[in-house]
């Protein structure tokens, strides 16, 4: 039986043949079935995009809060949290107004209504949500687009790992990342 590239000491799981991008890393084999991998990718497409946006905005919020606070007459909420980003475990959120979070909320909802039906992998692509406002997809070759997909995959993971990397370092020693 061959061996996972991702975990050397498990086998490969057996749906994870390299046509889909982000290897073959499943050593649980939760993914029973063809339609559940895709489901499963595309929920990791989404966490990957979620992680990416948050390392990227994490510093922002801890160096940006003040100058923008003060910009438009606001406290600045990292004041509170000794210059850390608010977060569950600094601290702070509670001072964000509940319509901020109800908004939050709200746009989450929606943007979840269209995937209530579990991926159809045949339907689309898993994370291929429509939107391409440059249109650079459609003008991409095949490997192109698995280069890409690679990419993403590799990125968000590496956010994922990073978010955890901040969230750690500021509960822990009570000091800004930034």
């Amino acid at each position: 039986m061959e061996q996972s590239k991702a975990v050397p000491f498990l086998p490969k799981p057996p749906l994870l043949d390299g046509t889909m991008a982000g290897g073959d890393f499943d050593p649980l084999n939760l993914a029973v079935s063809p339609s559940r991998l895709a489901f499963y990718r595309d929920a990791e497409i989404k966490h990957c995009r979620l992680a990416m946006l948050a390392a990227a905005n994490w510093p922002l919020a801890e160096l940006l809060n003040k100058p923008l606070a003060k910009l438009i007459g606001l406290p600045a909420i990292t004041d509170l949290t000794n210059g850390r980003a608010p977060s569950i475990p600094n601290g702070g959120l509670y001072e964000v107004n509940a319509v901020f979070w109800f908004i939050v909320l709200a746009v989450g909802a929606l943007a979840e209504i269209g995937e209530i039906n579990p991926l159809d992998s045949e339907a689309r692509l898993a994370g291929d949500l429509g939107f391409d406002p440059l249109g650079l997809w459609p003008k991409m070759s095949t490997a192109e687009k698995r280069t890409m997909q690679e990419k993403e995959l590799a990125n968000g993971r590496l956010a994922m790992f990073a978010i955890v990397a901040f969230v750690a370092e500021e509960f822990l020693s009570k000091n800004a990342v930034f």
